[in-house]
């Protein structure tokens, strides 16, 4: 059988799994790539206060940390005229899923809508669900049930919490078994250059021996290569690090005709395929977490260089049909792979979630799943949780974390509330303060329209083939069609910030969090951002001298605006704006509308703070009755020790001039 890899005329157009690099789409040695960013940003200057960083200076700033470097690197996208891809390992469905698997999709959605909202790229994000599995048919022969069904069901439940995470939709969800044909054909090419071997029994190993530079994105050399995790001990292999790529089928298992007779693919093959099927022979981003690095991803890279045959020479075209193609030359065939290019140009990978300073996992049963969070915290209180620490970073689960994550969400959300009803409470003057904020502060973003989310459901023959699919750009604010006039000139609220010498709050604190995510997606940095903004609010909103300011509605209406962006750039945003041109787009973002939203989410946030203290809404207004009453009856040792038992519990009360309310806080000692 002969293989369809085999051919590599590089002045091919590109076509799926062909093995071939199209001459657009040779990446720039990575020795190229790796500038020092001290060398890279000398001269820059700051973005002005008065406006947001440009998409095309931020592109500039861009880094990351690549695990194959193992450095900080400028991000400079394989094409400059086409589609950012990226990449990213999904989760094997045969469970729920647990706060590390959280972890991983959160930390590459806000990747996701940075590169897409705030830098202007299109981005082709692909994320895979492997579903055919040992532990997928172990699980289904326990259940009874086909593996086809189980795996359908946790797909649904994965893609349950995910939305209630705010984590949007990849571009493109294949599934492995989709691609098993292809997967037949890459590991057919993997053994014609003679890096894998079929043994007794059908099964196919790949022979790591066989590869040079095997291990160099893990750091791990040969002789520290030992049968492990996935890697299962069988003697019939050449050396105990040599991995599968097709296991023969066993009774009752699926399977699937091959020329090594009937089986399955291996776990690490099926990635390698579908970057290639989907994607191309080179991708920007390749994501996941820490414990990915080895053996998966190792693996990942040993495969797709196999396969290409990279390492030996590739056939050069002639002089004369050079010279036929225009947009390549010899200088621009960079050899690929092991010799220059990676099939994937940044390797990015998330660290692990702890419990008691052990990697939670489903292997030590020490794990959380998603929905058991749930049940006591609001997904955007555990998406908080969870940026709240840099994406390489350790994160160390607790309840502790958790309440504090949760605590500060509602600090934000209020003072986000309040600003709306001081905005909604000036009337006219407020919603043309907001119109000229929202003129002031467009977050750029690709110009497309919104693309129907890619079925995972699509046979084979059906998947989509490479494109420039992407996201919807969410707009975190749009200008009310009742003062959409007023954005071409300056209003009255702006002319009061310039009159007393303001400092343009909104544009300095959207530039701030658009920097901390350019630098290796700083998430803490972004979120510590927040901290001036809201003690500026605190401010205008409480202080006597803060609401004589003649500047204040500008500055709230600013601040109102910039911490929508900032927010629904994190994914921290209950709802998602609509579609562009539709009727809910018209009166989206509007005062009344955004005030409903915060509010739900605040009483969400208590309904689910009263659930962890085992309390009712009943009986914390029983207990705010009957402090009201010792009040009224002057007995103030009664009222502060009611005050005092609910504060230990974590209910503080907040007396206004309406009357007395509550907010979740942190429980007090005795």
């Amino acid at each position: 059988m002969a293989p369809q890899l085999r051919s590599c005329n590089l002045q091919q157009r590109w076509k799926p799994f062909s093995g071939c690099r199209p001459p657009r789409m040779v990446a720039r040695p990575i020795s190229q790539a790796t500038q020092t960013l001290q060398a890279s940003t000398e001269g820059r200057t700051a973005p002005a206060a008065s406006s947001i960083i440009s998409p095309a200076d931020l592109r500039e700033r861009v880094a990351f940390f690549n695990t194959m470097s193992r450095s900080k690197e400028l991000f400079k996208p394989r094409l400059t005229d086409g589609p950012v891809s990226m990449y990213v390992c999904g989760v094997t469905v045969y469970d729920y899923s647990h706060i590390g698997h959280a972890r991983v999709y959160v930390a590459f959605d806000v990747l996701y809508r940075f590169l897409t909202s705030a830098c202007g790229y299109n981005v082709q994000y692909v994320r895979n669900f492997t579903d055919i599995d040992d532990k997928i048919i172990t699980r289904a022969q326990q259940a009874g049930v086909d593996t086809a069904e189980l795996t359908e069901r946790f797909i649904s439940e994965f893609n349950r919490d995910m939305a209630a995470l705010n984590v949007l939709p990849p571009s493109l969800e294949p599934r492995a078994t989709a691609f098993v044909s292809q997967m037949i054909d890459t590991i057919s090419a993997i053994m014609s250059y003679g890096h894998a071997y079929v043994v007794e029994g059908g099964d196919v190993f790949f022979d790591v021996a066989s590869l040079e530079g095997y291990g160099r994105l893990s750091g791990r050399a040969q002789d520290d290569n030992r049968a492990g995790e996935r890697v299962a001990v069988d003697g019939r292999k050449r050396s105990p690090a040599d991995f599968a790529l097709w296991k023969a089928a066993k009774p009752g298992e699926p399977s699937w005709p091959s020329p090594w007779g009937p089986g399955r693919p291996g776990w690490h093959i099926e990635c390698s395929t579908m970057i290639r099927e989907l994607m191309g022979p080179v991708i920007d981003i390749h994501g996941g977490g820490r414990d990915l690095v080895f053996p998966h991803h190792e693996n990942e890279l040993a495969q797709s260089q196999a396969a290409c045959g990279c390492g030996r020479d590739h056939p050069q075209p002639s002089p004369s049909s050079s010279a036929s193609s225009s947009s390549s030359s010899f200088d621009d065939m960079q050899p690929q792979l092991h010799n220059g290019t990676d099939f994937v140009r940044y390797w990015l990978h998330n660290g692990f979630v702890n419990v008691d300073s052990e990697k939670m996992s489903k292997s030590l049963g020490n794990f959380f799943t998603i929905r058991d969070v749930l049940a006591r915290y609001h997904p955007l209180a555990l998406r908080w949780f969870l940026l709240a620490a840099q994406y390489r970073a350790p994160l160390n689960y607790s309840d502790k974390g958790l309440e504090e994550a949760s605590g500060r969400l509602y600090y934000v959300t209020q003072a986000r509330a309040d600003v709306v009803e001081a905005l909604r409470a000036a009337g006219p003057d407020g919603e043309r303060a907001v119109a000229e904020a929202q003129a002031l502060l467009p977050l750029p973003g690709p110009r497309r329209e919104e693309q129907a989310a890619v079925s995972t459901t699509s046979p084979p023959q059906q998947q989509p083939q490479p494109t420039t699919t992407t996201t919807t750009t969410t707009t975190m604010t749009t200008t009310p069609a009742s003062v959409a006039s007023n954005n071409g000139r300056k209003g009255a609220a702006t002319a009061a910030a310039v009159s007393a010498g303001s400092p343009p709050v909104g544009p300095a604190l959207i530039s701030e969090v658009l920097l901390a995510l350019a630098d290796d997606l700083n998430t803490p940095a972004a979120v510590s951002a927040l901290s001036g903004p809201l003690k500026t609010i605190n401010d205008l909103l409480t202080t006597k001298a803060g609401r004589k300011r003649p500047d204040r509605l500008a500055v709230l209406a600013q601040l109102h605006v910039a911490l929508g962006t900032v927010m629904g750039l994190m994914g921290m945003e209950l709802s998602q704006a609509p579609a562009p041109g539709s009727e809910a787009a018209r009166t989206h973002g509007r005062l009344e509308e955004v005030g409903a939203s915060l509010e739900q989410l605040l009483k969400e946030l208590r309904a689910l703070a009263l659930v962890r203290l085992e309390m009712t809404e009943a009986q914390v207004a029983a207990s705010i009755r009957e402090r009201a009453e010792a009040r009224q009856a002057k007995d103030f040792a009664r009222s502060d020790a009611i005050r005092l038992d609910l504060a230990s519990k974590g209910i503080l009360l907040l007396d206004t001039p309406q009357g007395t309310t509550w907010r979740p806080g942190t429980a007090t000692s005795d």
